[in-house]
């Protein structure tokens, strides 16, 4: 699970040495190698292999890099139907994997209306009155993924604000687990102060009167008639709005996507784009668990479900079924709730205030899982294959997770299978020596810090925001993390929710920027290289893909992009801007920015 060394940017002299290996040939004799089928040329490329080595040249042959080196070694791999592409000097880069996306409910997010940015409550409150407007009158409107944290205001809106602009609708703020309603949603559903509590979820009341406040936690069961997307990606899948918007993936660098919640309905599109060949990024599908896990035999009867196969016998499960472009990854179960809504099982409470509308003082977010169940399902899931990742965002919640991974790896044994921790928001010393003990990784978002840095900042304190996103921290306790957006809403790289755009996420790794704010903790900054690494072998590697994919090295799937500048030199700000002029994914074009193809012509062997 450790990162390999991070070794010279530049290339040593030493390096016109490297060796070149292509399949079946042995190269210790002049033999020339079968030819590729294309060559790419005078290039500068970063590798991002073991030894951080920079290359000139690759040659492809059918979907897997043939060789890697010098302009005269991978000459020889230019046969009569060789077609060579001259890269112009630009550099060439591993194709970019995103670590976490909901690819699914993003794509489809529009499909009745377009959903505009939320930066202020005038935004959101002018969202519901114009959907109150053109809905009928007693229909549920909803805001999905609204999160407090980006708001200027930096809180959720009141139940009576809501009133004001949709009086004669269901009107549901939703910012994830934690949501407002108005007065006539909770009319209409029956809540009153005498409402019990769901399981694992709280109706937030008045500490004075007692009467329901509007806010809700964890606890959307309890409304009536609300939409089945209202909390959900899409059931019914468009294929051609997910071919869109992996083009438009691809147009940012990325060739390989984490799925990290993905349904049958999901999987069976996957398929079907992969046997038409329109799949044009490598989908590693989590598969959820969720409650209730009542008791060991709940739980295992949900895990045989789970990895049960389709109608035409692929397998769904466990970890590791499937093939290089839609492959099973981890299963996943939701343990706490998040800190963009208030949620997240924190060690101290959060505090009252505003923002979350927190009125106890002891409160410290929302646990999902009971302990004794999450270990049960922890052994559970490694003996029958399954590597496993959980929603955490809190300290708190990381400490029952390692300890129910502790559970699993006296049990059966999980060391070697890296096991993993979904956004790991908060964390701990502690914890982070309980995961290298353990072997855990994680994947983590870094446009949380630039988004929600500056309202989480003012209500927990420059104290407990020590332990906030702090990638140092990870790598130099020798742990593999990787970056990822958590995409899902809107498809635009950078207004959508959560900003998805890798090259945002490595430039706020290397320099910590945040909106509004000076950069948070910039000690935890990860190097230009180190940023890189985050976005490609790092990922391959928390999904036992980094013998396929992550680095340009000879036998590797070619999933390649060329970019306008140098991601190591260029001036930092510079980063976040940087143009993808065309990606390959497999070998084959599946994007060429405007003016691409004059930068990268294709030219006539001499």
């Amino acid at each position: 699970m450790r990162n390999p060394p991070v070794g010279p940017r530049r290339p040593s002299l030493a390096f016109v040495g490297l060796v070149v290996l292509a399949w079946g040939a042995v190269h210790a004799d002049e033999r020339r190698p079968t030819a590729a089928d294309l060559v790419i040329r005078h290039a500068r490329v970063i590798t991002l292999d073991r030894d951080s080595r920079i290359a000139e040249a690759v040659a492809i042959r059918g979907e897997r890099l043939a060789a890697v080196g010098t302009e005269a070694q991978v000459a020889r791999f230019i046969g009569p139907a060789t077609r060579v592409v001259d890269a112009g000097g630009k550099v060439l880069l591993p194709g970019l994997y995103d670590s976490h996306v909901h690819p699914l409910g993003a794509a489809h997010s529009e499909k009745d209306h377009p959903i505009p940015a939320f930066d202020s409550l005038g935004d959101v409150l002018g969202y519901f009155a114009e959907r109150a407007k053109v809905q009928p009158k007693g229909t549920w409107i909803v805001a999905r993924y609204a999160f407090p944290t980006r708001l200027k205001e930096g809180r959720f809106p009141t139940r009576e604000e809501l009133d004001r602009v949709a009086p004669d609708h269901m009107v549901l703020h939703q910012g994830g687990p934690a949501g407002v309603v108005n007065t006539l949603a909770l009319r209409h559903s029956g809540i009153t102060r005498d409402t019990p509590d769901p399981p694992a979820g709280r109706i937030v009341r008045d500490p004075t009167t007692g009467e329901p406040t509007g806010m809700i936690r964890n606890a959307y069961s309890v409304l009536k008639g609300l939409p089945d997307d209202a909390y959900a990606d899409s059931a019914h899948p468009d294929r051609e709005r997910v071919k869109s918007l992996f083009a438009r993936y691809n147009a940012r660098g990325l060739t390989s996507i984490a799925d990290r919640g993905a349904d049958l309905a999901a999987l069976r599109l996957y398929r079907e784009l992969r046997d038409r060949g329109e799949l044009t990024v490598r989908v590693n599908a989590t598969r959820i668990i969720g409650p209730p896990f009542a008791d060991r035999a709940t739980i295992v009867a949900k895990l045989a479900a789970l990895a049960a196969p389709d109608a035409s016998g692929e397998p769904n499960g466990p970890t590791g079924a499937g093939d290089r472009w839609v492959r099973i990854g981890p299963l996943k179960v939701f343990l706490d709730g998040g800190m963009l809504n208030g949620t997240a099982y924190m060690r101290e409470p959060w505090g009252v205030g505003p923002t979350y509308q927190i009125t106890e003082p002891s409160y410290r977010g929302l646990l999902f899982v009971d302990p004794d169940h999450l270990a049960i399902l922890a052994e559970e899931a490694a003996r029958r294959g399954w590597q496993m990742t959980a929603h955490c965002a809190g300290e708190a919640a990381m400490d029952e997770l390692l300890t129910a991974y502790d559970h699993a790896d006296r049990r059966v044994g999980i060391r070697g299978r890296r096991w993993l921790i979904t956004h790991a928001n908060f964390t701990s010393a502690d914890n982070l020596r309980r995961c290298a003990e353990l072997g855990v990784g994680a994947d983590l978002q870094p446009a949380w810090i630039w988004k929600d840095a500056r309202t989480l900042l003012a209500v927990l304190g420059p104290r407990r925001m020590e332990w906030f996103h702090p990638y140092r921290r990870w790598w130099d306790a020798g742990l593999t993390i990787g970056g990822g957006s958590d995409h899902m809403i809107r498809t635009d790289p950078l207004d959508s929710t959560n900003p998805w755009d890798p090259w945002l996420g490595i430039w706020i790794a290397a320099t910590r920027s945040a909106e509004g704010i000076a950069p948070l903790n910039p000690d935890q900054r990860l190097t230009r290289e180190e940023a890189l690494r985050f976005y490609t072998i790092n990922n391959a590697r928390l999904h036992h893909e980094e013998s396929d994919k992550g680095s340009i090295e000879p036998g590797k799937l070619a999933d390649l992009i060329l970019v306008d500048r140098d991601p190591l030199e260029c001036p930092a700000e510079r980063l976040r801007s940087t143009v993808v002029l065309w990606t390959l994914v497999g070998g084959r074009t599946v994007h060429t920015a405007t003016g691409g193809r004059a930068a990268v012509r294709q030219a006539d062997r001499r």
